[in-house]
């Protein structure tokens, strides 16, 4: 589990260096580690504000984690969020309040995706999220995602979650949830997002074209 006092700084250095350079999504949308140094920051201690994100080590070399926390705050706008929907993100990003302009639309893209999610879980009352998922590239193919996902999926259940949520914008993250037994509810491609006219993102390394919203209904009397 995580140590906030003890892996801050080790996690804010991957995850503003490395996982910024290899997520698909982020480095389509051409961001460097500087314009990302905010809106990271910010993820990570969100979720260091719960005892609930996972680190996975080899030796003393820590090669990926989850970054996970629960909300029992649910939006009350629970509209089906394509009925309203726009690839036009140009207003959206303007409210954002980045220096970097490819971190606001970073950030729009991510809300856009998760907006009005309640309306697919009416029946949630506590909520896992499973906010990020990165792995060492140079540690890829062992699984290790897979156990971080896994023990997520535990977790939420040992706290009597009634979903748990991610969003998979790699194609390989979309694969390990999809394998686990998360189901797509929304998916977007990410051709279609426009600012000021522009393309957001360029091709994503992976191949992956769409991103999507998972969920996966818990039974805390089942085992992952």
């Amino acid at each position: 589990m995580f140590d906030p006092k003890k892996h801050f700084n080790m996690i804010a250095e991957m995850f503003i260096q490395m996982f910024s350079q290899n997520e698909p999504m982020t480095r389509a949308a051409g961001a460097k580690p500087k314009d990302i140094v905010k809106v990271y920051n910010e993820i990570l201690e969100h979720a260091l504000n719960q005892p609930y994100s996972v680190l996975a080590f080899i030796g003393e070399k820590c090669v990926g984690w989850s970054l996970n926390f629960i909300s029992t705050d649910f939006s009350k706008d629970n509209t089906d969020p394509n009925l309203n929907f726009t690839n036009d993100l140009t207003e959206e990003i303007k409210k954002k309040n980045n220096e970097s302009q490819i971190a606001n639309r970073i950030e729009v893209v991510i809300d856009e995706i998760e907006r009005n999610y309640p309306h697919f879980i009416p029946d949630c009352k506590k909520l896992f999220k499973l906010d990020v998922l990165f792995v060492d590239p140079n540690y890829g193919g062992k699984g290790i995602g897979t156990k971080l996902t896994k023990k997520g999926i535990e977790l939420a259940r040992e706290n009597k979650c009634d979903y748990l949520m991610s969003v998979a914008s790699a194609g390989g993250s979309g694969k390990i949830f999809e394998k686990l037994g998360l189901k797509c509810v929304r998916e977007l491609p990410f051709e279609i997002f426009i600012d000021n006219g522009e393309k957001i993102f360029k091709e994503l390394h992976d191949g992956n074209k769409t991103v999507k919203l998972m969920f996966l209904k818990l039974d805390s009397n089942e085992k992952s």
